[in-house]
């Protein structure tokens, strides 16, 4: 399992794709992964993204990318993309020739945003099922392609609903994208759905976070990798046994997100919740809390003084020495 960054944890350093190659050698990460092919090249050239394989080849780096949002109605939809199925899947060809141009076998994609499962004027129901005939009608290019979209537990969907459009769609064209820190977010309990993932699982974000209570809930804090109350070590050990080749990428950032568990309004967007699954993210929390309460991890607020760009490079340090220790050096 190699070890490399998600190029959002530093998009403050504004680097070209070239500077974030040489980022990543300098401090000896094994690869990168890029927003998008657009992020590389922004009209998807192909001698341009070739050019940056060729660079990542010689520094001995893998690179991931991501691609546009399927959700014609999500809030990552980018502006004046198509709703219609047929006519979306032709907007994204090019988008998928740039990833098998970049020589990549698969690619990340987000079904939404944290705030799309709560809308009113698309329900969620409708975006998942206006998602799954997105993804139905890009499979002949997919297959054609020889490439896979790998879907992520973004802050979008739960285990059970990225199971559910992977079945409708197929996993010879769809796998996942974990992100590790993400999984409480949408209320399920980190080891069992790393669990039932696993077998789907081609991309990773490695992140780690920081669980509270509130007095509307519960709240959510990204932490360096092996400093919060996710499992970590225990979903890489599930997924070195049944996915070895994993590149780790590491993702970042400084947010704090709430999650109003107390609120029966925002609890009932999520019909199939199980109580084992709720019970355990709370058992996260209070984990959390009696971490904070003696001092083995810093406060919520205490953390947030920190500015982002004050804290990356520490973080980011402290999450390759500890994946390190979990699964070893891999390429670096």
């Amino acid at each position: 399992m190699r070890i490399g960054l998600d190029l959002y944890t530093i998009g403050h350093l504004g680097l070209s794709p070239f500077e974030a190659l040489d980022f990543a050698s300098s401090n000896r990460l094994n690869g990168v992964q890029f927003l998008e092919p657009s992020a590389i090249a922004p009209d998807l050239d192909p001698d341009r993204l070739r050019d940056v394989r060729r660079r990542a080849d010689r520094l001995g780096l893998y690179v991931e990318v991501g691609l546009p949002s399927p959700n014609p109605f999500g809030g990552m939809s980018p502006p004046g993309a198509p709703i219609d199925p047929e006519e979306r899947a032709s907007w994204f060809r090019p988008h998928l020739e740039a990833v098998a141009a970049l020589g990549a076998t698969h690619a990340r994609a987000v079904v939404g945003n944290r705030h799309d499962r709560f809308r009113i004027d698309v329900p969620w129901a409708r975006q998942l099922e206006a998602t799954s005939r997105t993804l139905l009608a890009l499979r002949p290019l997919l297959r054609d392609l020889g490439l896979r979209i790998a879907i992520e537990t973004h802050a979008d969907l739960t285990c059970d609903e990225v199971l559910a459009l992977v079945d409708a769609v197929g996993d010879d064209v769809l796998g996942v994208t974990l992100d590790t820190g993400n999984l409480p977010m949408r209320l399920d309990d980190p080891i069992e759905a790393a669990d039932r993932l696993s077998p789907l699982v081609l991309m990773t974000h490695t992140k780690d976070a920081a669980l509270a209570f509130s007095p509307r809930g519960l709240l959510w804090q990204a932490r360096p990798v092996g400093s919060g109350v996710i499992p970590v070590a225990e979903i890489l050990e599930l997924l070195r046994r049944r996915r070895p080749g994993l590149n780790l990428s590491i993702e970042l950032h400084p947010r704090t997100y709430d999650l109003p568990i107390f609120d029966p309004s925002w609890l009932a967007s999520f019909p199939e919740l199980r109580p084992s699954s709720l019970a355990a993210v709370v058992r996260l929390a209070v984990e959390g809390e009696r971490r904070i309460v003696r001092g083995r991890m810093p406060g919520l607020a205490e953390v947030e003084q920190v500015p982002w760009p004050d804290r990356a490079a520490d973080w980011i340090a402290r999450s390759v020495a500890f994946l390190r220790s979990v699964v070893g050096r891999g390429g670096g």
